[in-house]
């Protein structure tokens, strides 16, 4: 999140929403009155499914970008910023997605907004948002779709701690998800002074690269802390570190 303003509406979306996802995004449906529905997915560099779906349209247009491999949200996770398709019977978006627009057109779908679930440099999936009818986000619509968006990201990241080490409640801020064991503390610290980023951010980047990596927070903590692993050596893939490097702050 790169609004230190914004980080107060998220906690209170998490605190009044949280945790569970589907609560989250019923919520998120509900606050936008011209928005018919709201799908999520979840992709890794191993793995991409459809976490949640409000109903069938926007199940139908979340697979259909998994299956044809383009689409908004495709080039959202890509590109790491919303992409925002107003009326996909428009030439520019046909263009740029032949197969999926046609597709998604016929499945009910006219306008589809696709903003990204980020944790620092590292993707974890996408939020889509669709309407039946052609027609922008308004400014403060959009603010509000990427404090949900971020509110998702966190509900996320959450779920794939260890049970028991969601510590803290969820609209505390200020490091409220920081898990309590000691290699995981450590590690934090370590990534904060590699990327030169606060603590919660660190923490944040350990979480999504744990979450993307399919791997459990505790062994990508103990690979940092054993200088097996660095943040500010990679190259952008889960899984791929800089190998044993000495040095390490």
């Amino acid at each position: 999140m790169d609004s230190d303003g914004r980080r107060p509406r998220v906690d209170r979306l998490v605190a009044a929403h949280g945790p569970d996802v589907d609560v989250l995004c019923r919520a998120c449906v509900a606050h936008f009155p011209d928005i018919q529905g709201v799908s999520v997915a979840v992709m890794t560099g191993t793995a991409q499914q459809v976490r949640y779906a409000s109903d069938l349209v926007s199940e139908r247009v979340e697979n259909l970008q998994l299956l044809l491999g383009e689409g908004p949200c495709r080039d959202a996770f890509d590109t790491g910023g919303p992409v925002l398709a107003e009326d996909l019977q428009a030439a520019a978006w046909r263009e740029r997605w032949p197969a999926f627009a046609g597709a998604a057109l016929q499945a009910g779908a006219r306008a589809v907004f696709a903003l990204p679930l980020r944790a620092g440099t590292l993707g974890v999936g996408v939020l889509d948002l669709y309407r039946d009818s052609p027609g922008a986000l308004t400014g403060q619509e959009l603010a509000d779709a990427l404090d949900f968006a971020d509110a998702v990201t966190d509900l996320l990241l959450a779920e794939a701690l260890p049970n028991g080490d969601r510590s803290g409640d969820y609209g505390g801020g200020g490091g409220s998800y920081l898990a309590q064991r000691a290699v995981v503390h450590q590690a934090t610290g370590m990534v904060s002074a590699q990327l030169e980023v606060g603590v919660e951010e660190a923490f944040a980047r350990l979480r999504a690269y744990a979450f993307a990596a399919e791997r459990e927070l505790d062994a990508v903590a103990a690979e940092v802390v054993a200088r097996r692993l660095r943040f500010d050596q990679l190259d952008g893939e889960p899984g791929r570190g800089a190998g044993d490097r000495d040095g390490a702050r």
